[in-house]
């Protein structure tokens, strides 16, 4: 008899639907299927609900495809027990909520469901189960080296949820955060929360329980009673003691003030990360795909690790900061974001790294950090080794930044645009490779530039302001402006930046001398074939000079899928009929005499502010002025050089990848060659090389670019913090996400952060992007969200500038300050409410855009 029912037991089939009143493998009912059946058992007050087994999700079929008959009679069963109010379908995988990996958000919940709609409940269920494949999910498995197994599906009542939290049961006293309605946007760090604590031995008697530190961002009071607070903290210790490891618990209140327990999962790791994309966001202004974020990752990886080694950090400590160093960016809302608490985190294996964590910060635009506080001595007994190494590093600082030329140039050489399309796979893989091998191992020469140039600007900086103090104290009057002191020192660089728009200048002089060639711009149509065919061979030859060595540049140039001016010449014909415009401006100087005004601008001042430290006590300073001066002005060149070279190998890896995608889409391999960009770069490499595939190219392309358009679409804020693991999903952000504050006097006064000094007026040109350069007349100011070196010469056409985004290294600042246009960053909102056409006057001193 009981080897017959070993026998059953074996034959009958698993079932599809599961209740709370028991406690099942979690192999059948999924993680937090099992959590909340625990819950139950212990009697919590869970809502009302059932699971649709791991079973149930592995016969439902694809949608359009009949649907089994136990599948229909599951969810016929759901929503009888369940009855028509409204519901919430949430996912319950095997491996989800476990001890050593969350998933945290990464899963759907699907909320409010009309239990009363067949075809509502159907719909979510499916959702939920396809969930498992998006690529956030994956993602995280890679990240954390875990696999999540069967899914399946929670289905509750919906609790009208009043307010909700979270608690953390470790130690004594409960640790938790609260906020108004649901308990979605405090999960995934979309808003602040509240936070309290409780008092886990005061279940019972007088001692007093709820301790509040902070009410949430938009005020609202703690909502649980004294009795609520108590049955949450006994609960809590039940389950944490069942269970034996600390718990995360999410929990709820209806509007008659009901506590509802919805949610308890292991701690994994409550540490928050601080995401930002100050600076970042100028490179990557657009969406981005899965190409470029796995690119983006190794190269952040390895620029950061290689400096530390030139550093002199000893290898044990870079080891010990792997997961520092592999997560340093990342995409979230499809857009590049750092990771300050990373980023910090790394920058303080230096001695006196708290200062350098403020150099970085002020360097990216990002706000101030909080330091460590690690003792003098242990920076003392660091700083030899590592000025040791320094000194070796920047001993000629040109020559390294030269040699990262010469490899970008002779990875350029070998993928030249015109020949790549023709190339075979294996010699595009042997791109791939050789492209790769530049951003992990050769650009520490270019990172070098970026160090120099963020903690001299920042050592010049506080300088001045000594100097500037000091004068004041001795006059008894008021010192010249540091920000203007600091602005005139570091314009008419020459900087790489502004190489193109004189080049532009040139050739547009040249158009302008000889009447066929201006009436063959005018009269091309805006295309770019008819404009070159009716020229002779010396402007057809200084016109392909331009675009060979500029063409490579333009708005978006890192981000893989945007083309190139080379690429699409046509969008150079609107430029070049302004700058021909402008070139019979006699108002209008050309760049090389602004060039030259603005380098002897900043000569004179160098010399005034160099005179006055020819006395006294302070005349000791004049040769750290001097090493300051030259060494921040030549790192702001060499940093500007290395972005060029960026940009070029950036654009080499864009046509090496769509060479492959044309060879992969005519082999069906994907459907069309864009398709590249929706691959990791190791599955590109591997197909290029014929090592393997990733399964099916195609499903696993059009699931990519799915989960891509849904996060594009989301707005995320410029700075948020994401607990470790999480990452933002569409429905957190779409229903909590805040406007982002305006700093604003009463009136009319935008305040931003001073770029380029000088004060000017005009009419403002809002531009969404390069598309409305037409908008554009000379002497405008330009208000943009950001500008990337593609707007460059842009920049040549206007007398101001204000952007959203920015700091005072970013490529607009360094530009602006290039050419003396009085120049205001990090102006939130300002293309919101500044109108396109009002006047406005623009202070680049004080950091004011006064609404005129």
């Amino acid at each position: 008899m009981r080897g017959r029912g070993g026998i059953g037991a074996v034959l009958r089939k698993p079932p599809f639907v599961r209740g709370f009143d028991a406690v099942d493998d979690v192999a059948l009912v999924g993680g937090k299927g099992r959590s909340l059946q625990e819950l139950r058992g212990v009697g919590a007050p869970v809502p009302e609900g059932v699971i649709l087994t791991t079973a149930f999700s592995e016969a439902l079929t694809d949608e359009g495809k009949p649907m089994p008959a136990r599948c229909v009679e599951a969810l016929d069963e759901v929503r009888r027990r369940l009855g028509g109010g409204p519901l919430i379908v949430r996912s319950s995988a095997v491996g989800e909520d476990g001890t050593t990996a969350a998933f945290a958000g990464l899963l759907e919940s699907i909320f409010p469901v009309d239990g009363a709609d067949p075809a509502a409940l159907v719909e979510a269920v499916r959702r939920c189960v396809a969930s498992r494949a998006a690529a956030r999910v994956r993602a995280y498995e890679e990240a954390r080296n875990v696999r999540l197994q069967g899914v399946a599906v929670v289905v509750q009542r919906l609790v009208p949820s009043a307010a909700a939290g979270v608690l953390f049961t470790d130690g004594v006293m409960l640790r938790g955060e609260f906020c108004r309605g649901h308990g979605q946007a405090l999960v995934d760090g979309a808003i602040t929360p509240g936070a309290f604590r409780l008092d886990r031995r005061a279940t019972e008697g007088a001692r007093r329980v709820v301790h509040v530190e902070r009410l949430p961002e938009d005020g609202s009071p703690f909502p649980l009673t004294d009795q609520a607070a108590r049955e949450l903290a006994a609960h809590a210790t039940t389950l944490e003691r069942r269970r034996g490891l600390s718990l995360d618990i999410e929990w709820a209140v209806d509007p008659e003030g009901k506590l509802w327990i919805v949610q308890a999962r292991p701690v994994t790791d409550r540490r928050t990360f601080l995401w930002s994309n100050a600076n970042i966001s100028e490179n990557f202004p657009a969406p981005v795909t899965p190409l470029l974020v796995s690119f983006a990752r190794a190269g952040y990886d390895a620029y950061f690790r290689n400096l530390a080694r030139e550093f002199g950090i000893e290898e044990a400590r870079i080891a010990a900061h792997d997961e520092a160093f592999r997560g340093i960016v990342d995409a979230h809302g499809a857009r590049l974001y750092y990771n300050l608490s990373h980023i910090h985190a790394v920058l303080r294996l230096m001695p006196f790294g708290d200062w350098l964590v403020d150099s970085f910060d002020v360097f990216v635009g990002a706000g101030a950090s909080s330091p460590e506080g690690r003792r003098v001595t242990d920076e003392i007994t660091a700083l030899g080794r590592v000025i040791t190494h320094v000194t070796r590093a920047y001993r000629d600082l040109p020559a390294r930044v030269a040699r990262f030329e010469r490899a970008v140039d002779d990875v350029a050489s070998r993928f030249p645009p015109r020949e790549v399309r023709a190339m075979p796979a294996r010699t595009l893989a042997e791109g791939l490779e050789a492209i790769l091998d530049v951003r992990l191992r050769r650009w520490v020469d270019a990172s070098l530039a970026d160090c120099a140039a963020a903690v001299t600007y920042r050592a010049l900086q506080a300088l001045l302001r000594v100097i500037e103090r000091d004068d004041a104290g001795a006059s008894g009057h008021g010192a010249d402006d540091p920000a203007a002191r600091h602005h005139a020192l570091l314009k008419g660089l020459d900087v790489a930046g502004a190489w193109s728009l004189r080049a532009l200048w040139d050739l547009a002089v040249v158009v302008r001398a000889g009447a066929p060639a201006r009436e063959a711009l005018a009269a091309c149509g805006g295309s770019f074939a008819v404009f070159r065919g009716a020229l002779g061979p010396e402007l057809g030859a200084h016109v392909d000079a331009w675009l060979d060595r500029f063409g490579f540049r333009g708005s978006g140039e890192l981000l893989l899928t945007e083309p190139s001016l080379a690429e699409e010449p046509d969008r150079l014909l609107p430029l070049l009929t302004r700058y021909v415009e402008a070139v019979g401006d006699q108002s209008i100087e050309s760049p090389a005499r602004a060039f030259e005004r603005q380098r002897a601008e900043r000569e004179r001042e160098t010399a005034r502010l160099r005179e006055r430290l020819g006395g006294g006590a302070r005349r000791a300073l004049r040769p750290l002025f001097d090493a300051l001066v030259l060494a921040t002005q030549t790192s702001v060149q060499l940093r500007e050089r290395a972005r060029f070279r960026q940009a070029l190998l950036y654009t080499r890896l864009r046509g090496v990848a769509l060479a492959l995608g044309r060879q992969l889409a005519r082999a069906g391999t994907t459907d069309v060659e864009d398709d590249v960009f929706f691959l990791r770069f190791d599955e590109l490499a591997d197909l290029a090389a014929g090592r393997g595939s990733p399964g099916d190219v195609r499903a696993l392309v059009a699931s990519r670019r799915a989960e891509h358009a849904a996060l594009s679409a989301l707005d995320l804020p410029d700075v948020f913090t994401l607990a470790a693991g999480a990452f933002v999903v569409p429905s957190a952000l779409e229903t909590s996400a805040a406007p982002a504050p305006v700093l604003s006097t009463d009136d009319g006064v935008l305040c931003g952060v001073p770029a380029s000094g000088g004060r000017v007026s005009g009419r403002a040109a809002v531009l969404g992007g390069l598309a409305d350069a037409a908008k554009l007349a000379p002497g405008d100011v330009l208000v943009a969200r950001q500008t990337d070196p593609g707007w460059a010469p842009l920049f040549f056409l206007v007398k101001g500038l204000v952007l959203e985004r920015g700091g005072m290294l970013s490529h607009g600042s360094i530009l602006a300050r290039e050419l003396g246009i009085p120049s205001v960053v990090g102006v939130p909102e300002a293309t919101a409410r500044i109108s396109h056409g009002r006047d406005i006057v623009v202070d680049g001193d004080t950091g004011h855009v006064r609404l005129a």
